[in-house]
């Protein structure tokens, strides 16, 4: 969160020409700040600027006329109970230049003549308008910085198998499901590691859900809401099978794969089967220091992820390594047994970088490996952490997992509520 930034020196709108209004003294939170330069408009500006009298970066911020005009936060532009915006960004009269803009405490106060909002039942369409935007928010949603805020939500810090043991947080079932701090301390671990233990979870059938819900909506898929992890015969994948599991993600395939999943142990009585986790945005750093020629590769040559049996067929393509999209700084996708064929011409330039991405991901200081007891409930972000089992002997006792899904836009949404006090 960006603090309330009331200590401007300088306002003013890029112009190449000409009106000059008089300056302006700023008297915000008991400090006054004489303004250093004067306001001036003219018809050809197209920008606020704002100068930040702050040690915190940026500087300075630039303001387009027609962001600001689409931004007015009054009640003839922002319905005052849904807080849905009352006109299109298509509306905003592109030549428009504001008449007067002056700072008053923390306020900006920017003046617009009429015709300003091209909508026949928008006011401004025939009326002067005023815009009054707080300066923290304008600082805090300045379009400069959205890099900055992207990142500042996602806090990952890279672990191996010794670093995380030594650092995670376990949180017991009570204090995550009854207490704000149970579950604040859950949603940093899962914002910093991608990587949860609950203990002492009931092992009722359908509990996971329940667990699944303190984050967030059930995603429900073709495997249902939850899902029972086990061995039987004939499986129509390899997580219902009692051999060895790779690491992994799930639902590759999906053009949005789930961003949380939780694995619950009801039963676990047989020999073997212990739970591997990895954190491949460790794995893809190491890469990407050590060879980066393959890094590279992986960014950008998608790979097919499929899935076609027991009446589905699904089929999408995406790169390994995601890197700086608009909404996340990074992402791995990473499924072998659900590849498809290549849909590529570069094959060699991929198999030899994929290959090296494998190599780093066997390096066994890495991988954290732990036994599910029945109460315990394991959550992971699904493109970060991989997941796989060791073999186990069905015939041994009984192992019983149940599952559930809830998406990377519901956690995200928690941690903000939990973390900012909203």
């Amino acid at each position: 969160m960006y603090p309330m930034y009331a200590n401007i020196k300088t306002v003013c709108t890029m112009s190449t020409g000409e009106r000059a209004l008089p300056k302006h003294a700023l008297d915000t939170l008991g400090t006054r700040y004489e303004c250093n330069a004067q306001i001036i408009v003219g018809s050809q500006s197209e920008h606020v600027v704002i100068e930040w009298d702050t040690p915190v970066a940026p500087k300075t911020s630039k303001f387009h006329h027609a962001w600001l005009r689409d931004n007015c936060p009054c009640s003839a532009c922002i319905h005052p109970s849904n807080r849905q915006k009352l006109h299109s960004s298509a509306d905003v009269d592109l030549s428009l230049s504001p008449t007067s803009v002056f700072l008053k405490g923390t306020k900006l106060h920017i003046e617009w003549a009429p015709g300003s909002i091209n909508h026949p039942k928008s006011p401004s369409n025939t009326q002067a308008h005023t815009t009054v935007i707080d300066t923290a928010w304008l600082k805090s949603n300045d379009p400069a910085t959205v890099t900055q805020r992207r990142d500042a939500l996602l806090q990952p810090t890279l672990w191996d198998a010794k670093q995380f043991e030594t650092k995670k947080r376990d949180v017991t079932y009570d204090a995550l499901m009854n207490t704000p701090e149970g579950l604040r301390v859950a949603v940093e671990e899962l914002r910093d590691y991608g990587l949860l233990f609950v203990r002492g979870a009931p092992t009722g059938d359908v509990d996971v859900e329940g667990i699944a819900q303190r984050f967030g909506v059930l995603r429900n898929t073709f495997y249902g809401q939850s899902w029972d992890v086990r061995s039987v015969p004939d499986a129509k994948n390899i997580a219902y099978t009692a051999l060895d599991l790779g690491l992994h993600m799930d639902l590759m395939y999906f053009e949005s794969p789930p961003g949380l999943q939780l694995l619950h142990s009801l039963k676990n009585s047989v020999t073997g089967g212990a739970s591997i986790f990895l954190d491949s945005f460790r794995a893809a750093s190491i890469l990407k220091a050590t060879d980066p020629t393959s890094y590279k590769a992986l960014t950008e040559i998608p790979v097919t992820f499929h899935y076609i049996n027991a009446g589905q067929h699904m089929h999408f393509r995406r790169p390994t390594i995601v890197e700086g999209d608009n909404n996340e700084p990074l992402m791995v996708y990473y499924a072998p047994p659900f590849q498809g064929p290549l849909e590529h011409e570069d094959a060699g330039r991929f198999y030899k970088a994929f290959q090296a991405f494998v190599k780093v991901l066997k390096e066994p200081e890495l991988m954290y490996k732990t036994l599910l007891r029945p109460g315990d409930c394991v959550i992971f972000a699904n493109r970060r952490v991989l997941h796989g089992r060791e073999e186990f002997d069905a015939a041994s006792g009984d192992r019983h997992l149940k599952g559930a899904y809830v998406d990377w836009d519901d956690f995200k949404d928690k941690l903000r509520v939990v973390t900012r006090g909203l």
